[in-house]
């Protein structure tokens, strides 16, 4: 099974000292099965800041983890109750990411479906943001 899906991408991040980021976005991708685990991989853009990076959401049992390839990388695990620690590399350098999922909510099947997951951001220990990711595969 891999077919082609419009995925929609809502995303909310809250910042201690600035205004809340905000990232409503539609694209296209690709949506698979593979080993038991769904995957969901679209081309970043300019909206995102992210131009020239592939994104893949690998969906298992009990996570979700986002992979970023290309401008920037990243690899940030979400799993509810426990923390993550990974590299985010960006043309401007590299840093140590805390993650912590909060909520972690998974509804997907061989049509598509929709993740919804709350964490927070560390970066080099220090609280960055408190994000909402909502992303629709259909």
């Amino acid at each position: 099974m891999k077919k082609d899906v419009m995925i929609t991408v809502d995303s909310r991040q809250e910042h201690p000292d600035k205004d809340a980021d905000v990232f409503n976005f539609i694209t296209e991708g690709t949506y698979y099965k593979e080993e038991g685990n769904y995957y969901i991989t679209y081309d970043e853009s300019n909206i995102t800041g992210m131009d020239g990076t592939t994104t893949t959401l690998k969906i298992e049992p009990d996570s979700v983890t986002l992979i970023r390839l290309g401008n920037v990388s990243s690899l940030m695990v979400f799993q509810q109750g426990r923390k993550h620690i990974s590299e985010y590399n960006t043309e401007y350098g590299t840093f140590e990411v805390g993650v912590t999922a909060h909520k972690v909510c998974v509804n997907m099947d061989d049509l598509g479906g929709n993740i919804n997951v709350e964490y927070i951001i560390e970066v080099n220990n220090q609280l960055t943001s408190y994000t909402t990711l909502n992303v629709k595969v259909q």
